[in-house]
C-alpha cells in the first residue's frame, strides 16, 4: 500500500533466523487507487462497462462511513482513464459508466498544493474558478472521451449537488455522446435534515441548481435518491420532502429507509426513529413517485428513441415488469395484468434515460441485435417500463 501523504506504521514480524525481516507499510487512511495497469475482471455484459475515475471522498456526511473506509478523494489521471476507455471501446463496449464516490470532484485534487476543505458549493466554486487553463476536471475528461471515435454513450454517475458548475452543464449539452442523464443523490430537501446530514447544501440551492440543469440541457433525465426516517426527521420535514417530490417530478427516483451505521455521527444522534415509521415513510414517498413515474412513461408514447439492446427478454423479466423491486418499483400496479405486453418474443433494452441495474427498461416487440443500438418507437408502457417496436427506418443513431 502507498504511504503518500499519510501517517505510516511499520510492522516487522519476527522472521526465522537467517532471513530478512519483511516490512509492511500500513497507512491510517487508504491512499491506493487502481490504474489502467491494474488487472481487472469485468463482470458486466460485453456492451457496457463501469469506469472508476476516482476513489475516496472528502464529504463529511453524517450518515456515511466511506471517507474513513476509503480515504480522501483521489483522482486517476485523465490519460489513464482515456487509455482504459479506448481499450473498452475497441472490445465492443457501447456504454461507459463513469463512477466514483463524487464524480463532480474529479481532478480537483490533482491541482498543485490542493486543499481537501473545499466541499461546500462556495469553496468548490472558488477553487474551480482559480484553476489553470489546462487543469484536469470532469469537464475536460468528458470532452476528451466524447472526442473518441465510435458510437457509444458516456454516462456520468454519482455527482454531488455541491460540486456542479455552469461549465459542467454546458459540457453535457455540447457533447453528443454524453447521456442526457443526471445522477445526483440529494438525500433530503428540508434544511434541518440537510444540516443534520451535513450535506453542505440548502433547499434553495438545490431548487435553483435543478432548474439551471433542466434549462441548460433540455430533455435531460434527473435521477436522485432520498433517505427517509433519518434521526430527527419530523412529520413536517417528511411532508416537505413529499411535496418536493410531487413538485419537482424527477424522471427517476429511489428512496431508502435510514439504516444506522456504526462509527458515524448519525448513528449516535438522538431522535432515532422506529423501523415501522421508517418503512411507512418510504412507502409513502415511493407512492408519490409512482404517480410521477406513470406520467413520465406516458410522455414517451409515440416517440422514436435510441436504445441499447441488452438481450432477449425471458419470462422472469417480462413478469418483473409488473413486480416490485428493491429500489425503483416498490408500488407497481399489482391489479394490472401482463396483457399490455402481449404475446411473442421481446427484447430488453435501455434508453438514454436508463442506467444499468437501477432504472427502467424498454421491451422491444420484435427482433433486435444484442449489444448494439437500435431505433425504436414507443407503443406502450407499464408503470416504470416502456414497450416498443423497431422503427420503420431503423438507424444506428445515438440519440432521438
Amino acid at each position: 500500500m502507498s504511504t503518500h501523504h499519510a501517517p505510516r506504521t511499520t510492522v516487522s514480524p519476527s522472521p526465522p533466523a537467517g532471513t530478512q525481516s519483511p516490512i509492511l507499510d500500513v497507512t491510517a487512511r487508504p491512499t491506493y487507487i487502481p490504474d489502467y495497469a491494474t488487472p481487472r475482471f469485468r463482470l458486466t455484459p460485453p456492451h457496457f462497462a463501469y469506469v472508476k475515475i476516482a476513489e475516496g471522498c472528502n464529504h463529511p456526511c453524517s450518515f456515511c462511513i466511506i471517507p474513513r473506509m476509503r480515504g480522501s478523494h483521489r483522482s486517476r489521471t485523465q490519460s489513464d482513464i482515456v487509455a482504459e476507455a479506448k481499450a473498452l471501446l475497441a472490445d465492443g463496449v457501447k456504454e461507459l459508466n463513469l463512477i466514483s464516490q463524487d464524480s463532480t470532484y474529479y481532478g480537483l485534487d490533482l491541482r498543485p498544493n490542493h486543499s481537501r476543505a473545499i466541499s461546500s458549493p462556495e469553496k468548490f466554486s472558488a477553487a474551480s474558478k482559480s484553476l489553470a487553463a489546462d487543469a484536469t476536471t470532469i469537464c475536460t475528461l468528458l470532452r476528451e472521451l466524447n472526442s473518441l471515435a465510435g458510437d457509444f454513450w458516456i454516462r456520468l454517475l454519482y455527482t454531488h449537488p455541491a460540486h456542479w458548475t455552469d461549465e459542467l452543464i454546458e459540457t453535457i449539452r455540447d457533447c453528443p455522446k454524453v447521456a442526457r442523464y443526471v445522477d445526483i443523490p440529494l438525500q433530503h430537501i428540508h434544511d434541518n435534515m440537510l444540516e443534520r446530514m451535513r450535506r453542505e447544501t440548502s433547499k434553495q440551492y438545490i431548487v435553483d441548481l435543478l432548474a439551471k440543469i433542466r434549462a441548460g440541457v433540455p430533455g435531460i433525465t434527473l435521477r436522485t435518491t432520498f433517505i427517509v426516517g433519518f434521526p430527527g426527521e419530523t412529520e413536517k420535514c417528511f411532508e416537505d420532502l413529499l411535496e418536493f417530490i410531487r413538485q419537482t417530478r424527477f424522471e427517476r427516483l429511489g428512496v431508502f429507509a435510514y439504516s444506522k451505521e456504526d462509527g458515524t455521527r448519525a448513528g449516535s444522534m438522538a431522535g432515532q426513529l422506529s423501523e415501522k415509521v421508517k418503512q411507512r415513510r418510504r412507502e409513502l414517498a415511493m407512492a408519490g413517485q409512482h404517480k410521477v413515474a406513470v406520467n413520465v412513461a406516458e410522455s414517451f408514447m409515440g416517440r422514436t428513441i435510441n436504445v441499447l439492446v441488452e438481450g432477449k427478454a425471458n419470462s422472469k423479466q417480462l413478469s418483473g415488469a409488473k413486480v416490485s423491486s428493491w429500489e425503483h418499483g416498490l408500488l407497481r400496479d399489482q391489479e394490472t395484468s401482463d396483457s399490455r405486453l402481449g404475446s411473442g418474443d421481446y427484447w430488453v433494452a435501455r434508453g438514454e434515460a436508463d442506467a444499468p441495474d437501477i432504472d427502467g427498461r424498454v421491451y422491444i416487440r420484435g427482433k433486435a441485435a444484442v449489444g448494439g443500438f437500435a431505433r425504436v418507437k414507443i407503443i406502450g408502457h407499464t408503470d416504470y417500463d416502456l414497450i416498443a417496436e423497431p422503427a420503420r427506418r431503423e438507424a444506428n443513431l445515438r440519440r432521438a
